[in-house]
């Protein structure tokens, strides 16, 4: 009688079990979405280790939309927010990321260059940075026929 109540309760808990076991196609859900990283003016290699985490983390959440907001500093190049944000997004896609998941903005300037990164679900658009910092164009010492600074690599 006791073999037959297994037998009975194993074969009612097979298709459960199947289920629980079957893959998800789904992703992990982002609960609560909030700033991921953010950096300065560092150095080539410590802003290609932010990146590195990033790109690890992006792949996790393969559903995910990496937000880079760059702001660049009070005495700038022009263009040079957009021109750190393109060489983080090349560096990302070099990684694996696709860059249809990758949105890059200028954010302005503020007094220091600073990359606020964001992964975020789609379904809740573009997220909303703060502007408490951000400073008025006039404010802002734009050098016209300058090169952008590109921080060197240190050898390990």
């Amino acid at each position: 009688m006791k073999s037959l109540i297994v037998i009975a309760f194993c074969l009612c808990m097979l298709p459960a079990v199947a289920y629980a076991q079957e893959p998800s196609n789904r992703a992990p859900l982002i609960m609560a979405p909030e700033r991921f990283d953010q950096w300065g003016d560092v150095r080539l290699n410590d802003e290609d280790a932010h990146l590195d985490k990033l790109a690890a983390q992006a792949k996790e959440w393969p559903l995910s939309i990496i937000y880079l907001f760059i702001h660049a500093g009070q005495t700038a190049c022009m263009g040079e927010a957009t021109a750190r944000g393109i060489r983080a997004k090349n560096y990302l896609v070099h990684k694996g990321i696709s860059s249809e998941r990758i949105v890059v903005t200028d954010a302005g300037w503020r007094k220091e260059v600073s990359v606020e990164v964001w992964i975020w679900p789609p379904e809740l658009g573009k997220p909303k940075i703060t502007p408490d910092f951000d400073l008025k164009h006039r404010a802002v010492k734009l050098e016209k026929h300058c090169k952008i600074k590109y921080r060197g690599r240190v050898n390990p």
